[in-house]
């Protein structure tokens, strides 16, 4: 089954994305906290009711020991319309100059690709509109794999 044809409980079967940051963190011997919600491990009755700053918390504080960063983890180059729309926003209420917000592709096999969101809403302008079987909007974001 192709990612466009899933329904929203099977795109959140997996935390893979975020098993490779962790694992890639742990090999660089990055400090990570986990921040945001755990789709696997924190379920939240009702989350579809929270606010969407909170439903799309970034997931990690890490810290490289010279570089500190906000993370939003994705395991896949597709990103939501909704998701986007929010990236101003995100950008206001959770980066700081020394405290950066970024978004981190994470593919099986591949190093980690670190985006910021000036560059994921570049990518995404670039891309076309698709649509889960669940009406969601997203669309692929052309990262280099």
């Amino acid at each position: 089954m192709k990612g466009g044809e899933k329904t929203y409980e099977q795109r959140i079967t997996s935390n893979i994305g975020e098993e490779l940051f962790e694992a890639y963190c742990a090999q660089q011997g990055y400090h990570i906290n986990r921040i945001g919600f755990d789709e696997q491990n924190g379920y939240v009755p009702n989350f579809q009711k929270l606010n969407p700053l909170l439903r799309n918390l970034p997931d990690y504080v890490v810290n490289t020991g010279k570089e500190t960063y906000v993370v939003c983890v994705k395991g896949t180059a597709n990103i939501k319309k909704k998701e986007v729309d929010l990236i101003p926003l995100m950008g206001e209420w959770f980066s700081s100059k020394n405290a950066p917000l970024v978004y981190v592709f994470c593919f099986e096999g591949k190093k980690p690709i670190l985006l910021y969101p000036s560059k994921i809403i570049d990518l995404y302008d670039k891309s076309f509109d698709k649509k889960w079987n669940d009406g969601v909007v997203y669309r692929t974001l052309e990262i280099e794999k």
